[in-house]
């Protein structure tokens, strides 16, 4: 009887490939040692959007982790932009988690032609984004548009102070993905860079952090990484 790997479920495929593995192995033959486990999709409550005041680390803060990561110059130019709530960032997809929780993951920052001035556009311009037409919502026209990828790592979370949280309009999650392995767990998170200052103020790797407010747009007061929140 012919039996597809592909119909056993993940426990019988692991066990099948070590004594595959084994077999091998006493002919000197060469096998993979740590076969990929299935991936495991969650996601956390998202509290608060935070920057280090000099640009250089972004923080997107659940309710179970922090995701840490370095502001390319894009991002700290727009950190630092008096206009920057005229533009939307948008996180596409998941964060794909790695075993050492590294993470990396895709965004988007995008501002419609009609909200800007000629200025406007030229720093974006400037700042690396490109003329494009979108839909967004029951908006569709010129635009501005950039597409980015993060990579950073990902803490255990420690309570926020309400000063420091987002008010959002609705309840939020971050999705990410994990992939696991059948060789061993994955690391546990450290814990988050985030801590008090003598004063309560939160600092990040002892840079002083800033709640970002997010960009605007046609249906909400406020948005940053595709959330809407109050001001």
């Amino acid at each position: 009887m012919i039996v597809n790997p592909l119909s056993l479920s993940p426990p019988v495929r692991r066990i099948l490939l070590a004594l595959s593995c084994a077999a091998l192995g006493l002919m000197q033959w060469g096998c993979a040692s740590t076969p990929e486990g299935e991936p495991v999709h969650d996601k956390d409550r998202l509290q608060s959007f935070l920057a280090a005041k000099d640009g250089r680390k972004v923080v997107i803060a659940g309710e179970n982790y922090h995701y840490v990561f370095s502001g390319d110059p894009s991002v700290a130019a727009l950190l630092r932009w008096e206009g920057r709530t005229k533009v939307t960032p948008a996180l596409i997809g998941e964060l794909k988690v790695a075993r050492n929780q590294s993470f990396e993951g895709q965004y988007v920052l995008m501002a419609f032609d009609a909200d800007l001035t000629p200025e406007d556009r030229a720093f974006l311009v400037q700042t690396g984004f490109a003329r494009t037409e979108v839909k967004y919502g029951d908006r569709t026209g010129p635009a501005m548009r950039y597409f980015g990828t993060v990579y950073g790592t990902r803490y255990a979370a420690s309570p926020l102070k309400p000063a420091d949280r987002l008010d959002f309009s609705r309840s939020h999650a971050i999705k990410y993905v994990e992939q696991e392995t059948a060789s061993a767990p994955a690391t546990q998170p450290a814990p988050t860079p985030l801590a008090r200052a003598g004063d309560g103020s939160l600092l990040l790797d002892g840079v002083p952090v800033s709640l970002v407010q997010g960009g605007t747009d046609f249906s909400c007061r406020a948005r940053i990484m595709g959330f809407c929140f109050y001001k």
